[in-house]
């Protein structure tokens, strides 16, 4: 046998079974023991919450991919004005003793980023991030800063209804959630 021959029964006597042993690792049902806690069952528990809320007067824009907010997963939409939602498994923290830092405050800011770009569209902005917190709750819910707020999950239609409203009127509740849907690229409901 000369060299023609050899090189081309040597690739496949190496590419098949690796061929074989890669289908094989394709069919086995991915190990999540080790991934670390899931968070979509948090953001499902959020939007199961939300979902009890009346609308109108409140919108809410559930279930955002983390590539098109910046990690924001829900929008809740009210009289209040527009409120970011994050979601977390963890107890609901106390109240902080010491003032925030700019860093965090700046933090809080970056967070609300993508709805802020989104808003601008319609000449609104956002304020404020939400945290709902699934844990262990002593109280409804606790202001970490100025812009940030802490829910416990299981409040969040009390909480909502204690907020002060007059910031949104009914129109600009709903051209806010036709821009923030939109701008993710959601089909418009208005139309």
């Amino acid at each position: 046998m000369g060299p023609g021959i050899v090189i081309p029964l040597l690739l496949i006597a190496i590419v098949v079974p690796l061929g074989f042993a890669w289908a094989k690792k394709l069919k086995e049902p991915p190990d999540t023991m080790n991934d670390g806690p899931p968070t979509a069952p948090a953001a499902r528990l959020t939007s199961n919450a939300l979902r009890e809320l009346n609308s109108p007067p409140w919108r809410v824009v559930y279930e955002i991919a983390d590539d098109k907010m910046g990690g924001i997963e829900h929008v809740l939409i009210g009289p209040p004005g527009a409120l970011a939602v994050r979601t977390s498994m963890d107890p609901l923290p106390e109240p902080p003793e010491v003032e925030p830092d700019a860093h965090a405050l700046a933090q809080a800011a970056i967070a609300r980023g993508g709805l802020d770009d989104a808003l601008t569209r319609c000449a609104m902005s956002s304020d404020r991030l939400i945290w709902v917190h699934w844990g262990t709750a002593s109280s409804q819910s606790v202001e970490l800063m100025p812009g940030v707020t802490a829910v416990d999950g299981r409040a969040i239609d009390p909480w909502a209804h204690s907020l002060d409203g007059g910031v949104f009127t009914p129109a600009q509740i709903d051209l806010a959630w036709q821009t923030v849907l939109t701008s993710i690229g959601r089909p418009d409901p208005l139309v």
